[in-house]
């Protein structure tokens, strides 16, 4: 069979690995939900593909939708968002590991949620929390995102924030 290119929806997948072989950005092998799992790559359009001739994968990706997830602030690869209740458990798996943390002073901001999700090409690697006009970030995907991309991303959310 010849190797077809499909969408993994966001939502069946339970973990992300760094890709073993050097791809370049936004490659990386995930573990499904159903136990399956399979390399993807990042898809500035929301999403990850995978190619593949593998019949069943195929089949479990096609008969499943994906569902959209909606970010108040987006620039690039980073991207910001509401907490869901798809994001309990991964919390909760969090909550028994060591976090880095970084912090950075902002204006006061009244729409901004007090705990919200940080993602990095699409994948959730800690939180954020605001209060005191500080926000904290708490990354947990430590192997997924350099310092130096978590020092732009509160760069790019603090710049967004002040204009607002």
């Amino acid at each position: 069979m010849k190797s077809l290119e499909v969408v993994v929806p966001r939502n069946l997948i339970k973990k992300f690995y760094l890709h073993p072989e050097d791809y370049g950005d936004g490659a990386y092998v995930v573990d499904l939900i159903n136990g399956m799992y399979t390399d993807v790559f990042y898809r500035a359009e929301g999403d990850f593909v995978t190619i593949t001739n593998d019949k069943k994968l195929i089949s479990y990706l096609k008969s499943n939708k994906s569902k959209k997830r909606e970010y108040f602030f987006r620039n690039g690869v980073f991207a910001f968002r509401t907490i869901e209740d798809s994001d309990l458990e991964l919390l909760n798996d969090w909550q028994n590991e060591n976090s880095k943390i970084a912090k950075s002073k902002i204006i006061k901001n009244s729409q901004l949620p007090s705990k919200f999700m940080f993602c990095f090409y699409w994948i959730e690697v800690g939180f954020v929390t605001y209060s005191d006009e500080t926000l904290i970030f708490n990354i947990y995907e430590n192997d997924l995102i350099s310092d130096i991309d978590i020092d732009i991303a509160m760069h790019l959310l603090d710049e967004h924030l002040s204009q607002k």
